[in-house]
């Protein structure tokens, strides 16, 4: 009669047997069928292995806790229902690729450790297509994350890089929905993006600085195409293009110390919107065209510089409101707004004490509608 011990090493022999090991440089890989359990598969690798999934439909949660790579060929899908996440990672350097994964309110991926890879999947009809919670230094490229409620959220979570994914339509059963959201998040890098139609926001940060957002293609929200608030202070946002936004195409809200250089903001109600005590802000190179406004700093946002701007066929090319006072407005291109420039704040400077703004409908002092202010160095030379 054999052992409880020798059972379980029976057992162990078994599951084994089911699945293709195939040994490739000190490690195994191990193939799936459809049929298969792939957390079984999961439960027979040992750190390292390789496992891949055939083209199929897989109705399971998988719950990784070794270091693994989980590879689809012929893009399986993998349904969790309302069983839970379809993939937990609970350790450093998995890999997961090549997966349809879905779920029913739950979350896609699930991520509470770090250096993993996830590439190249398509995560649709979750609560969160993908999620890190207290997680860093993930890799997070190339994968369709579509009609969820959220698409990428990341909570206490830094280091990570979120490169060339498609994020869209992101919209699904909240009021408050979101692309790409950051909440506590640090040092972060957010590149190369395609996201339309995420409902509220298709970039979002909370209380989340020192994070790099640059070259994203963002479009189509119905408030906001970038936001920062929250005391979301030392971001760079670089070279992002952002369109057709129904409130602001970027939005700040009680941030600071950002720098906005080279964004393209086209089509929304504000281009690039300052509110409520967002200071010390460098808005810089930027293009802002058929908007309502083009620049706009409201609600005491003050002691920001914008220079080198070029602010074209808006309603109000630059716009400070009543409360927006003591920024540094200089050597911008005003160029065939309604109101090329419009200032009702607080002490606001419109030249640097030497060099002024380019204003398409220049006069040797331009005095700026609105309040006070005088820009007592107008260029006159072409944008």
């Amino acid at each position: 009669m054999k052992s409880s011990g020798s059972n379980w090493t029976y057992l162990a022999v078994l599951v084994a047997a089911a699945f293709i090991f195939t040994a490739v440089a000190g490690a195994n890989t191990i193939s799936v069928r459809s049929g298969q359990s792939i957390q079984a598969a999961v439960n027979a690798a040992s750190a390292g292995d390789k496992i891949e999934v055939e083209s199929g439909a897989y109705r399971e949660s998988l719950n990784i806790t070794k270091p693994i790579v989980l590879a689809g060929k012929g893009r399986p899908l993998l349904d969790s229902g309302a069983i839970g996440s379809a993939i937990t990672l609970r350790v450093d350097g998995v890999v997961i690729s090549g997966f349809d994964i879905r779920s029913t309110r739950r979350t896609g991926i699930h991520v509470f450790s770090s250096g993993n890879v996830i590439r190249n999947n398509t995560i649709s009809g979750c609560l969160d297509g993908i999620r890190l919670d207290h997680s860093g230094r993930n890799s997070i490229v190339e994968n369709d994350v579509n009609n969820n409620t959220n698409g990428i959220n990341l909570i206490h979570s830094s280091q990570n890089a979120i490169d060339n994914n498609s994020i869209r339509d992101n919209n699904i059963n909240e009021e408050s929905d979101c692309g790409i959201f950051l909440a506590y998040s640090m040092r972060n890098a957010i590149r190369y993006n395609n996201l339309s139609e995420n409902g509220d926001c298709s970039i979002s940060l909370r209380s989340s600085g020192n994070n790099t957002i640059v070259g994203n293609d963002v479009r189509d929200n119905d408030w906001y195409g970038i936001s920062l608030e929250d005391y979301s202070d030392n971001n760079l946002l670089a070279e992002n293009n952002v369109h057709g936004n129904k409130a602001s195409g970027i939005y700040l809200d009680s941030s600071r110390k950002n720098l906005l250089n080279r964004n393209a903001a086209s089509g929304n109600s504000n281009g690039i919107s300052l509110d409520y005590n967002s200071n010390d802000n460098l808005l810089v190179g930027n293009n802002v065209s058929n908007n309502q406004k083009g620049l706009h700093l409201a609600n005491h946002s003050s002691n920001n510089t914008l220079r080198d701007n070029t602010a074209m066929k808006n309603g109000y090319g630059i716009c400070l409101t009543f409360s927006a006072g003591w920024n540094l407005v200089f050597a911008n291109h005003l160029i065939d707004n309604g109101y090329n420039a419009y200032d009702k704040g607080l002490t606001n400077n419109w030249d640097n004490g030497s060099v002024g703004n380019y204003y398409s409908d220049l006069g040797r002092i331009f005095y700026v509608p609105g309040g006070p202010s005088v820009d007592r160095h107008p260029q006159s030379e072409g944008p």
